[in-house]
């Protein structure tokens, strides 16, 4: 078996005469590329069910229920955080 048989390359010669045989490519180039699937086919957009808009109705009714008891800084924000919600899944 000669040199250009083993890896189907001419082997390459030093500066001193003497061929040397290569075991890989004289070039590496790794790749970087990455392939990501999303699943576009399986999302689906419904309207938000009934049952949900009641549960968002529900916190809301609380949080104005239990207005006496937060502390002041918070009550605001909760009730209007409660009411955006409520607003959006009717």
């Amino acid at each position: 078996m000669t040199a250009t048989e083993s890896n189907g390359s001419p082997p390459s010669e030093r500066a001193d005469g003497d061929a040397t045989l290569h075991k890989g490519p004289e070039v590496v180039a790794p790749s970087s590329r990455v392939n990501v699937a999303f699943p576009f086919s399986q999302i689906k957009v419904t309207e938000p069910s009934k049952e949900l808009a009641e549960l968002a109705g529900l916190v809301y009714d609380l949080v104005v229920a239990m207005d006496p008891w937060l502390p002041e800084d918070r009550q605001e924000e909760l009730r209007a955080r409660a009411l955006a919600v409520r607003e959006r899944l009717r």
